[in-house]
Protein backbone atom coordinates (compact mmCIF):
# COMPACT_ATOMS: atom_id res chain seq x y z
CA UNK A 1 0.00 0.00 0.00
CA UNK A 2 1.28 3.40 -1.12
CA UNK A 3 0.74 6.92 0.54
CA UNK A 4 1.56 10.00 -1.06
CA UNK A 5 3.53 12.40 1.44
CA UNK A 6 3.79 15.12 -1.79
CA UNK A 7 1.87 15.57 -4.98
CA UNK A 8 3.46 18.35 -7.01
CA UNK A 9 2.93 19.81 -10.60
CA UNK A 10 6.09 17.61 -11.92
CA UNK A 11 6.38 14.63 -9.68
CA UNK A 12 4.82 12.81 -6.47
CA UNK A 13 6.06 11.48 -3.85
CA UNK A 14 5.26 8.16 -2.13
CA UNK A 15 6.17 6.13 0.51
CA UNK A 16 5.26 2.22 0.01
CA UNK A 17 5.87 -0.92 1.55
CA UNK A 18 7.60 -3.81 -0.91
CA UNK A 19 8.38 -7.19 -0.80
CA UNK A 20 12.00 -7.50 -2.05
CA UNK A 21 12.95 -10.33 -3.93
CA UNK A 22 14.64 -12.15 -1.16
CA UNK A 23 11.67 -11.79 0.70
CA UNK A 24 12.17 -8.82 3.35
CA UNK A 25 9.52 -6.15 3.25
CA UNK A 26 10.84 -2.81 3.03
CA UNK A 27 9.23 0.71 3.34
CA UNK A 28 10.68 2.97 0.36
CA UNK A 29 10.70 6.28 -0.56
CA UNK A 30 9.45 6.85 -4.57
CA UNK A 31 9.27 10.04 -6.38
CA UNK A 32 6.94 9.09 -9.30
CA UNK A 33 8.14 11.36 -12.31
CA UNK A 34 6.67 11.39 -15.97
CA UNK A 35 9.71 10.88 -17.75
CA UNK A 36 11.99 13.19 -19.68
CA UNK A 37 14.13 13.60 -22.90
CA UNK A 38 17.63 14.59 -23.57
CA UNK A 39 18.70 15.96 -27.00
CA UNK A 40 22.44 15.69 -28.47
CA UNK A 41 21.91 18.58 -31.26
CA UNK A 42 24.36 19.19 -34.02
CA UNK A 43 24.49 22.14 -35.82
CA UNK A 44 28.12 22.26 -38.77
CA UNK A 45 29.61 20.19 -36.63
CA UNK A 46 29.26 21.76 -33.48
CA UNK A 47 27.06 21.00 -30.43
CA UNK A 48 24.09 23.12 -29.25
CA UNK A 49 24.43 23.36 -25.43
CA UNK A 50 22.30 25.38 -22.87
CA UNK A 51 23.67 26.75 -19.84
CA UNK A 52 20.61 26.96 -17.09
CA UNK A 53 20.39 28.52 -14.07
CA UNK A 54 19.62 25.34 -11.76
CA UNK A 55 17.89 26.53 -8.00
CA UNK A 56 18.35 23.16 -6.66
CA UNK A 57 22.03 23.06 -6.61
CA UNK A 58 21.79 26.97 -6.87
CA UNK A 59 24.41 26.88 -9.96
CA UNK A 60 24.78 27.82 -13.93
CA UNK A 61 25.06 24.26 -15.43
CA UNK A 62 26.34 23.41 -19.25
CA UNK A 63 23.70 20.86 -20.24
CA UNK A 64 22.77 19.21 -23.26
CA UNK A 65 18.85 20.43 -24.01
CA UNK A 66 16.79 18.38 -21.80
CA UNK A 67 12.75 18.51 -20.42
CA UNK A 68 9.84 16.56 -19.16
CA UNK A 69 7.18 14.75 -20.88
CA UNK A 70 3.81 16.44 -20.66
CA UNK A 71 0.71 14.15 -19.76
CA UNK A 72 -0.18 12.08 -23.06
CA UNK A 73 3.10 13.01 -24.92
CA UNK A 74 5.50 10.69 -26.50
CA UNK A 75 9.12 10.74 -26.58
CA UNK A 76 9.90 11.68 -29.73
CA UNK A 77 7.71 14.83 -29.67
CA UNK A 78 9.02 16.00 -26.77
CA UNK A 79 12.07 16.33 -27.49
CA UNK A 80 10.96 17.87 -30.99
CA UNK A 81 9.16 20.52 -28.38
CA UNK A 82 12.29 20.72 -26.10
CA UNK A 83 14.70 21.27 -28.66
CA UNK A 84 12.93 24.10 -30.38
CA UNK A 85 11.98 25.90 -27.16
CA UNK A 86 15.03 25.55 -25.14
CA UNK A 87 17.46 25.93 -28.36
CA UNK A 88 15.59 27.88 -31.19
CA UNK A 89 16.42 24.92 -33.43
CA UNK A 90 14.30 22.68 -35.08
CA UNK A 91 15.15 19.38 -36.40
CA UNK A 92 14.23 17.58 -39.22
CA UNK A 93 16.44 14.38 -38.41
CA UNK A 94 15.57 13.11 -35.14
CA UNK A 95 17.04 9.23 -33.82
CA UNK A 96 16.54 7.80 -30.44
CA UNK A 97 19.57 6.39 -29.41
CA UNK A 98 18.71 4.66 -25.89
CA UNK A 99 16.74 5.13 -22.30
CA UNK A 100 18.22 5.34 -18.87
CA UNK A 101 16.92 5.42 -15.52
CA UNK A 102 18.29 9.11 -13.83
CA UNK A 103 18.16 7.72 -10.53
CA UNK A 104 16.37 4.22 -10.01
CA UNK A 105 17.52 3.99 -6.29
CA UNK A 106 14.71 6.06 -5.35
CA UNK A 107 12.78 7.81 -8.56
CA UNK A 108 10.81 6.18 -11.68
CA UNK A 109 12.48 8.84 -14.08
CA UNK A 110 12.85 6.75 -17.01
CA UNK A 111 15.28 9.51 -20.02
CA UNK A 112 14.88 9.10 -22.96
CA UNK A 113 18.16 9.95 -25.49
CA UNK A 114 18.18 11.40 -29.10
CA UNK A 115 20.58 12.68 -31.85
CA UNK A 116 18.96 16.32 -33.48
CA UNK A 117 20.55 16.96 -37.17
CA UNK A 118 19.79 18.99 -39.76
CA UNK A 119 19.15 21.56 -37.21
CA UNK A 120 16.94 24.78 -38.88
CA UNK A 121 16.57 28.30 -37.04
CA UNK A 122 13.31 29.05 -35.14
CA UNK A 123 12.94 30.83 -31.86
CA UNK A 124 13.30 30.25 -28.21
CA UNK A 125 10.12 29.47 -26.29
CA UNK A 126 11.07 29.98 -23.05
CA UNK A 127 8.82 29.11 -19.63
CA UNK A 128 8.96 31.75 -17.38
CA UNK A 129 10.83 29.93 -14.77
CA UNK A 130 13.39 29.07 -17.24
CA UNK A 131 16.85 31.17 -17.37
CA UNK A 132 18.97 29.66 -20.15
CA UNK A 133 21.78 30.72 -22.77
CA UNK A 134 22.56 28.46 -25.91
CA UNK A 135 26.30 27.89 -26.67
CA UNK A 136 27.77 25.85 -29.53
CA UNK A 137 30.67 23.99 -28.65
CA UNK A 138 32.88 21.65 -30.57
CA UNK A 139 32.61 17.51 -29.39
CA UNK A 140 36.20 17.88 -28.30
CA UNK A 141 35.87 20.85 -26.05
CA UNK A 142 32.82 19.05 -24.48
CA UNK A 143 34.47 16.27 -23.77
CA UNK A 144 37.25 17.92 -21.92
CA UNK A 145 34.96 19.79 -20.32
CA UNK A 146 33.55 16.22 -18.70
CA UNK A 147 36.60 15.27 -17.88
CA UNK A 148 37.47 18.53 -16.29
CA UNK A 149 34.64 19.14 -14.46
CA UNK A 150 32.88 21.34 -15.99
CA UNK A 151 30.28 19.91 -16.69
CA UNK A 152 28.02 18.44 -13.61
CA UNK A 153 25.14 17.02 -15.06
CA UNK A 154 25.23 13.75 -15.77
CA UNK A 155 21.89 12.97 -18.46
CA UNK A 156 24.96 15.66 -20.43
CA UNK A 157 27.58 13.34 -19.35
CA UNK A 158 26.10 10.07 -20.39
CA UNK A 159 25.13 11.30 -23.51
CA UNK A 160 28.41 12.45 -24.57
CA UNK A 161 30.34 9.25 -23.38
CA UNK A 162 27.77 7.26 -25.35
CA UNK A 163 28.49 9.25 -28.42
CA UNK A 164 31.98 9.04 -27.95
CA UNK A 165 31.59 5.68 -27.52
CA UNK A 166 29.04 4.30 -30.38
CA UNK A 167 28.93 7.46 -32.61
CA UNK A 168 32.50 9.20 -33.08
CA UNK A 169 32.90 7.42 -36.59
CA UNK A 170 29.37 7.35 -37.91
CA UNK A 171 28.84 11.50 -36.97
CA UNK A 172 32.61 12.17 -37.91
CA UNK A 173 32.48 14.24 -34.30
CA UNK A 174 36.19 15.86 -33.60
Amino acid sequence: MAEYVFRGKVFSVKVEEVKLPSGVKALKEVVEHPGAVVILPFKDGKLIMVVQYRAAVGEWLLELPAGTLEEGENPYQCALRELEEETGFRASKLEKLFEMYLAPGYSTEKMHVFVAKDLTPSKVKLEKDEVINVKEISFSEALNMVRDGVIKDAKTISTLLYAKAFLQQRYQLG
